[in-house]
């Protein structure tokens, strides 16, 4: 039971040091402040009051440099702040947090979601960096609609993904830093100003799958056309592909697991037997690595190869990127009527948001077969015109 006494300075002072732990004892006078003393010998002001939830907690200051009389006086308007609705606890904090700067609100954010993907982390700071370098210094509070909204219209081409940007880590602010009371970003939403995404459709026609398929395999760079082949066939995305390990790929069972995707999970993939030999071959030439594909990257793996990239395109006039070729796979997997909700699974993308879809859970033969299915196409496709 806590000891509760009439709190003068005399007997703050001579109050007891606990061996462990801390003692706790109440003022007779005003009723909710306390005097917490630690082990450490540390005595505290707080005032205690049940909001009939829970406990909200303030603490005033250490004893002495806090007085009883001052203590007396902060308890009364502390409990006033309460009693409408006002933690002065929260409010230091939310102070604390309103000086925060936009880059220290970006650094804060990154810190926070140890879960992003460098790719993501990479482009946060681009994005903030060629759009918003002026606000960088800013005070967070300092920000306003009105301020969005000019600088929104000195944005061309894709705007809104320097928007999105902030309003990711403005929303963070608001939400769990408690730091702001409206996200100033919300005034495109609010005047429907916000454009429409324009999903991409680029992907390699079937017409075209022989040209670009054979101008791969004329690459000088090996590793480069095994990335770009296993991307067509694997239908994965970039990342998943240029990390991968050695020590992930299972040639005898033409399979490999892709580390922490997007999803945050680890996937197996499984390597169509038409070129499996091309990956046999690279680890003749990379195996010493942990990387399949090692390289220059502060990661130690190659970056995207847009050269080889760029070469492929200049040979067959077939324009596309890493991610084209995902759309590629997919596409191929619907001709040859691959359940969708099979073509999801393949794609590692999400289905426990759907409510059918989280029942589902495609077995690995059945990943296999739907991965040499699409495999046979491609090479119907690729193979030379019989004369």
């Amino acid at each position: 039971m806590p000891e509760k006494l009439n709190f003068t300075q005399t007997k703050i002072e001579n109050l007891p040091i606990p061996k462990s732990g801390r003692l706790d004892y109440y003022d007779t006078d005003k009723t909710r402040l306390t005097c917490r003393v630690s082990s450490t010998g540390v005595k505290s002001f707080v005032v205690l009051k049940w909001n009939g939830k829970s406990a909200q907690r303030v603490t005033i200051g250490r004893f002495p440099d806090v007085t009883v009389s001052e203590a007396r006086k902060q308890h009364d308007k502390i409990l006033g702040d309460l009693v409408t609705g006002i933690n002065p606890t929260e409010e230091k904090r939310k102070q604390r947090h309103r000086s925060l700067t936009l880059q220290e609100l970006l650094d804060r954010y990154i810190s926070d979601k140890s879960d992003l993907r460098e790719a993501s982390i990479k482009d946060y700071r681009q994005q903030l960096k060629t759009g918003f370098s002026d606000w960088l210094d800013k005070p967070i509070n300092s920000i306003s609609r009105e301020m969005v909204l000019a600088r929104r219209k000195q944005f061309t081409g894709a705007r809104d993904n320097k928007m999105r940007v902030l309003r990711l880590l403005m929303r963070y602010a608001v939400v769990t830093l408690k730091a702001l009371d409206e996200n100033p970003v919300d005034v495109i939403r609010d005047g429907g100003l916000w454009a429409r995404p324009k999903r991409k459709t680029r992907m390699i026609q079937s017409d075209n799958l022989k040209d670009w398929f054979q101008a791969v395999l004329n690459l000088n760079n090996e590793k480069a056309m095994v990335y770009l082949l296993l991307l067509l066939h694997t239908g994965l995305r970039d990342q998943d592909i240029r990390y991968l390990e050695w020590q992930d790929v299972d040639l005898k069972n033409n399979c490999f697991i892709a580390r922490d995707t997007k999803n945050h999970t680890d996937f197996t993939a499984y390597i169509a037997p038409q070129i499996i030999h091309y990956l046999k071959s690279l680890q003749k030439i990379t195996g010493e690595s942990c990387y399949v594909f090692p390289g220059e990257h502060k990661d130690g793996v190659m970056g995207i190869p847009r050269k080889p990239i760029a070469q492929v395109t200049k040979e067959t006039g077939i324009v596309f990127s890493s991610h084209d070729l995902k759309r590629t796979f997919l596409t191929i997997g619907e001709a040859t009527m691959v359940p969708f909700s099979l073509l999801k699974a393949l794609a590692n993308h999400k289905t426990d948001i759907d409510v059918t879809g989280g029942y589902i859970n495609a077995e690995a033969k059945t990943l296999r077969a739907a991965t040499y299915k699409i495999a046979d196409y491609i090479h119907v496709h690729v193979q030379p015109e019989k004369s």
